[in-house]
């Protein structure tokens, strides 16, 4: 509680923590984020009431009009929700941008010194095209990321306008990429594992290999779960 709040008897600074709480389920996003933009709103109801108070109105008058000039819940909800797909946005921008060059180095150590390199069958062409389709999947998709922070920042200035704020419009194409990114990914990795395993058995039995089988899946599996969310954060304006 804001230590401006005493002023304001129990029963008063009641209906400002019910506003916010509604507030609260009106949100979707990053909860540190969330938590900062509520601390901030509360703080400005307990300030604008004890304006009001010091200008001489009854306390119950000074936090109706102080509720009444900070708006409604739809009202309010938008521009802060549009705060909250940014951060949602940027989080999975970042996240994409670390994990990806991750697992392109992931990849390559998986197969290091592997021992069916010079006494096993050579990879055929067709995998070959798999394995290297996985890896330019990966360098676009951190590019792509990098991008995305950009249109985050400065970049933001040159989208057009429009009803939908473009921190949303970013949030939800970068939500819809990652998923379909992730359950690409998810296909031509399963695909490369079971090729390898039928062109070279040994392979079932690398150590290497079976750390990069156990660590993909959680690193996709952050992924996606970090571009669900942006697509959750980015449909609240509009569901």
């Amino acid at each position: 509680m804001s230590a401006t709040a005493s002023r304001l008897p129990a029963v008063d600074g009641h209906l400002i923590d019910e506003y916010v709480a509604g507030l609260s389920r009106c949100l979707i996003g990053p909860r540190r984020v969330k938590a900062d933009l509520l601390g901030e709103a509360r703080d400005g109801l307990v300030d604008a009431a004890e304006a009001y108070l010091d200008a001489g109105l009854p306390l119950s008058e000074a936090v109706a009009r102080a509720l009444a000039d900070f708006g409604g819940h739809a009202q309010v909800a938008a521009d802060y929700q549009a705060e909250l797909a940014a951060a949602q946005g940027r989080r999975t921008a970042a996240l994409v941008a670390i994990v990806m060059p991750a697992m392109a180095l992931l990849s390559r150590l998986m197969w290091m010194n592997s021992p069916w390199v010079d006494s096993g069958p050579p990879p055929a062409a067709p995998y070959l095209l798999v394995a290297h389709s996985l890896d330019v999947l990966q360098v676009t998709a951190a590019i792509m990321a990098l991008l995305t922070l950009l249109g985050y920042g400065w970049g933001s200035r040159f989208l057009p306008a429009a009803r939908i704020p473009a921190p949303v419009v970013l949030a939800r194409l970068m939500g819809v990429g990652v998923l379909v990114f992730a359950l690409t990914e998810i296909v031509i990795a399963v695909v490369i594992y079971a090729w390898s395993v039928h062109t070279w058995p040994v392979s079932a039995g690398w150590p290497p290999l079976l750390v990069g089988v156990a660590l993909i899946p959680l690193c996709l599996l952050a992924v996606g779960r970090s571009g669900l969310r942006c697509l959750r954060a980015g449909a609240v304006l509009t569901g």
